[in-house]
């Protein structure tokens, strides 16, 4: 008798917990932040790549530096920093110029997370980076502005452009196309350039722009939050 209820009790133990794995199977991950409380629904299998020691990107006037999000061989996305003459006036020896620092995918079926008027946002951590957010495919702002200027070419200053002015540990969301399959991941950046003092408000202060580390979900069509490395 008791090795008959034995036996009936350990076939219901068996039962449960079979049940158990499959309704947990059945479940989606919620990919949660490490730092906060922010859950979006969806499976996460994070690749994740620390930039050691962090890298100045866009040293000199007309540079580039090209961004493997993946680690494939394969530049997914490109910074780029160029400058042109605002005002030139050899006469009375004085002179404006302007520098723009921006990204653009690599590929055109790449894009890039923006405000929806050319220029990246620069997200905080555990901003979902997903389907819905807004996307571009073209080369996007990061910052524009004169950085240098003298005499009456200051007042040709244009209006600083760009979310990347004096900004610490901010990211960057980037959706990619690989084998038909669509990635979404993310790159921390840090920006030391800022607004000169009045009266030169228009006027950029040189500085660096310091990439420090990137990631995607490796599994496909699946969000990814800002920041997130697991």
């Amino acid at each position: 008798m008791k090795k008959q209820i034995t036996k009936k009790l350990s076939a219901f133990i068996s039962i449960i917990v079979t049940s158990i794995l499959i309704f947990n199977g059945s479940c989606s991950k919620d990919i949660k932040s490490p730092d906060s409380g922010n859950t979006i629904t969806g499976a996460s299998k994070i690749v994740y790549t620390d930039v050691n020691p962090d890298s100045v990107i866009l040293k000199s006037e007309i540079d580039s530096f090209k961004l493997d999000l993946n680690n494939d061989g394969i530049t997914d996305f490109e910074f780029d920093r160029f400058h042109i003459v605002l005002c030139d006036d050899n006469f009375l020896g004085t002179w404006a110029y302007e520098s723009n620092l921006y990204i653009k995918p690599a590929s055109g079926n790449n894009s890039i997370m923006t405000s929806g008027s050319n220029f990246p946002l620069a997200l905080d951590s555990s901003t979902a980076i997903a389907k819905d957010s807004l996307w571009a495919t073209t080369s996007q702002v990061l910052l524009d502005g004169a950085t240098y200027a003298t005499g009456h070419c200051i007042t040709t200053l244009p209006t600083i452009h760009g979310y990347w002015l004096n900004v610490s540990d901010k990211y960057i969301g980037f959706k990619f196309i690989k084998a038909n399959n669509t990635y979404y991941g993310w790159a921390r950046l840090s920006s030391s350039y800022s607004r000169a003092p009045l009266p030169y408000h228009n006027l950029i202060v040189d500085g660096q722009l310091i990439l420090k580390d990137y990631a995607y979900n490796s599994i496909p069509d699946q969000p990814i939050l800002a920041g997130q490395t697991k």
